[in-house]
This record gives C-alpha cells, sequence and structure tokens, in this order.
C-alpha cells in the first residue's frame, strides 16, 4: 500500500530552498565594464638633448629612475581608467631638484577614447597641444598605411614631399602648429621604401629627410609598422636663417 512519507518530502524541500537561498545569496551585481582611455606622450622639444621621464600620480614618484623616458622625437603610450589624468614631466635624468618638474599637467579624457599629447616648443618656453584622436579604419581590400604630418618647426611653414614610394607633394605651406588630416600612403609588396623630404615652404631649402624601410633587405619581410596602420610625422627644430637651422623628421605609430 502507497504510504507517502513527510519526512521525506520536508527532506526534499528543506534542500531545494537552501539551494535557492544558496544561489541568491552567490549572486552579486557585475561592475559596468570601464574602457580605458589610451594617450601617447610625445617629445617634440625642438632641440636634440632634451630628455624627458614621465610620471603618471598625483605625488612625487618613489624612485625618479624607473621612470619612463621619452627621447628627443620619441614617444611613450599610457592607458588610463582615470578621467583625469595627472602628467609630470621631469628634464634630463634630474633628481637635484625634483620637486621642480620641467611640466606638470592634467589631461581631461573620456573613458575608450585614444588622445595624443604633444609637449615642444623650446626647452625654456614649453607649449603643449592635446589631440583626441579618430584613427582611420583599417581596409584590408587597400594596401596603404596613413601618415599625417605635425609641423612643429619653429614657427616656420613647411612642405612635405613623397619621394617614395610615389613622389609628389603631400602637403604645401603647412603652418606652425599645424596637423594635417591622415593621407593614404601605398603600402604593398612592390614597396621597399617610405622617403619623405621636409622642405622651408618660404625659401626650398631641404630642412630633413624621413626614411624607413617596407621590405627588409635581401628578404620578403614586411615592416608591419606600416601597412593598414596610422602614423604621424613629426617635423621639429629651430630656424635662424636661410642655410642656419637645425631640423628633425620622425614618424610613431597609433597602435
Amino acid at each position: 500500500m502507497f504510504q507517502f512519507s513527510y519526512k521525506k518530502y520536508f527532506k526534499a524541500g528543506v534542500v531545494a530552498i537552501s539551494m535557492l537561498l544558496l544561489g541568491t545569496s552567490c549572486k552579486k551585481d557585475m561592475p559596468d565594464e570601464v574602457y580605458p582611455a589610451s594617450v601617447t606622450i610625445v617629445n617634440g622639444i625642438n632641440d636634440n638633448t632634451t630628455l624627458l621621464s614621465a610620471y603618471f600620480g598625483d605625488t612625487q614618484p618613489k624612485i625618479y629612475g624607473l621612470l619612463s623616458y621619452i627621447y628627443p622625437g620619441n614617444t611613450i603610450n599610457y592607458a588610463t581608467n582615470k578621467q583625469v589624468l595627472p602628467v609630470t614631466l621631469y628634464k634630463n635624468y634630474d633628481t637635484v631638484s625634483p620637486i621642480k618638474p620641467f611640466l606638470k599637467t592634467s589631461l581631461p579624457l573620456e573613458l575608450g577614447s585614444i588622445y595624443t599629447h604633444f609637449v615642444y616648443g623650446s626647452a625654456s618656453a614649453v607649449k603643449q597641444m592635446t589631440i583626441k584622436e579618430q584613427i582611420p579604419l583599417r581596409d584590408k581590400n587597400d594596401s596603404v598605411a596613413y601618415l599625417r604630418i605635425i609641423n612643429l618647426f619653429d614657427n616656420r611653414a613647411i612642405d612635405v614631399l613623397q619621394l617614395e614610394p610615389v613622389p609628389g607633394t603631400m602637403v604645401s605651406n603647412l603652418a606652425y602648429e599645424q596637423l594635417t588630416d591622415f593621407i593614404k600612403v601605398p603600402d604593398n609588396s612592390a614597396v621597399y621604401n617610405f622617403r619623405f623630404e621636409v622642405r622651408d615652404h618660404a625659401t626650398g631649402e631641404i630642412l630633413a629627410t624621413f626614411t624607413d624601410i617596407n621590405i627588409y633587405t635581401g628578404t620578403t619581410t614586411l615592416n608591419t609598422q606600416w601597412l593598414f596602420k596610422a602614423r604621424t610625422l613629426l617635423v621639429s627644430g629651430t630656424y635662424t636663417a636661410a642655410g642656419n637651422f637645425t631640423a628633425r623628421a620622425k614618424s610613431f605609430g597609433h597602435f
């Protein structure tokens, strides 16, 4: 004869309720996803001697020798979840007077965005410029690189010519502190070198040349820093008179 077991079903009910309560207690509210901002700091000071080291804290760095160095014409990249990023730059390994930084500023950022912060001018009269980037989308059906030019060459307008792979003028009469849009540069297996020439717009003097390899000599190996990538050609230096100037042209990538 069938007999109903209260004891059996009571135990089963207790187990079910316990599991439900356990599941409820283990459930946690997941935090919103945070997408960091990316900042590239560019050392565009117009001499060849100003080495910068960067600190991204609100206080004093504990060990100055561990800071990231930014050589003339070079960059460093930094990712952060902060929406106001403190940036302190020190000059030339300066540990004698570390409380007197070369530059101290704060950058307002939007999470998930990409920025480039140019530090330029002279060591005695430093300037800053922050660009919120719109990096071109990669089109793998079009074998190109994307290059733009920024003129930080001591209050002079410049022209930039592409010598290789396709000779022609990239930009003419680019004023001081001006930045071009990204310009397509052909990049395929037939392109062995990139070569650009910077001229003073007023005099036509050649100020600097920039060269980079696309296919490494004696190989079929591609320089992956160019194809489908966005890059900036930084032109900096000082001009005194015709034939009396110093100039530098270097490029860096946005990845």
